[in-house]
């Protein structure tokens, strides 16, 4: 960015998703913000977005110190319950339907009937809000990994975006044999990742507990995977690689 007086300068942003309480939260936040800052030596904001329950949990800062040396790292925050609900249906813009599917989410967790009749609501929405194609496809895609269902409750679902087509006549999103073809393939892909890395484990150090090739095989993140997988070539041992997994696997963060 440049500054009024025509000066250049890089600007560092951190950004953070948590979206369940975790009392480390504020020193992982001090950890990465430092880290980025000693790579790069470049000023970093840092920015916690809490997807959380807790309407009371708000960290915005981490603290330590001994005697006269003391450290503090003050960072903002986005509380995604302080939206309303109202504010969100009427925005056109779609992280307002992100944001919508992701408390609904949240709060039907133990009521899976009541979720797929959100997650309907909310994907109707879509084309109501006059977005683009690319858009609706994109968040469809986005709300439909997001509000996952059992089978029965995701096939009414598909039953009911079926019907609105065909009352529309018009293409609402892309079909759902085209979205099952994706998801083939990124299953595919997952699996291909997953057989990789225990592979290379086994080459590597022989056979491996029962626990770890089960953690490597409830893995879906395939970027994570992939990154996973260039780690098998360089670490040192499998307890080496259980942290490594430890360390890039923050649940719901």
């Amino acid at each position: 960015m440049w500054l009024l007086d025509e000066r250049e300068i890089w600007i560092l942003i951190h950004i953070e998703i948590q979206s369940q309480y975790d009392r480390e939260f504020e020193r992982r936040m001090f950890i990465y913000n430092y880290r980025a800052f000693d790579l790069y030596n470049k000023p970093v904001i840092s920015l916690a977005i809490l997807g959380d329950e807790i309407p009371s949990w708000r960290p915005n800062f981490y603290e330590y110190g001994l005697e006269e040396s003391q450290m503090r790292l003050d960072f903002a925050i986005v509380k995604l319950l302080d939206y309303q609900w109202e504010e969100l249906s009427a925005s056109k813009n779609p992280f307002a339907i992100i944001v919508m599917a992701h408390l609904k989410t949240k709060s039907t967790t133990s009521k899976l009937t009541e979720r797929e009749q959100w997650k309907w609501e909310l994907v109707r929405s879509l084309y109501e809000k006059g977005l683009s194609k690319f858009d609706i496809i994109n968040l469809f895609k986005f709300i439909d990994k997001m509000m996952k269902l059992p089978a029965e409750l995701q096939s009414s679902f598909q039953t009911k975006i079926n019907q609105y087509e065909e009352e529309q006549k018009m293409e609402f999103l892309s079909t759902m044999e085209e979205l099952a073809v994706e998801r083939g393939k990124q299953i595919g892909q997952q699996l291909a990742e997953q057989k990789s890395i225990v592979n290379l484990l086994k080459k590597r150090f022989g056979e491996l507990p029962e626990n770890i090739i089960e953690t490597i095989n409830k893995i879906d993140d395939i970027p994570l995977l992939e990154r996973l997988l260039l780690e098998t070539i360089s670490v040192n041992s499998i307890v080496e690689f259980e942290e490594l997994i430890k360390d890039n696997s923050h649940p719901e963060n």
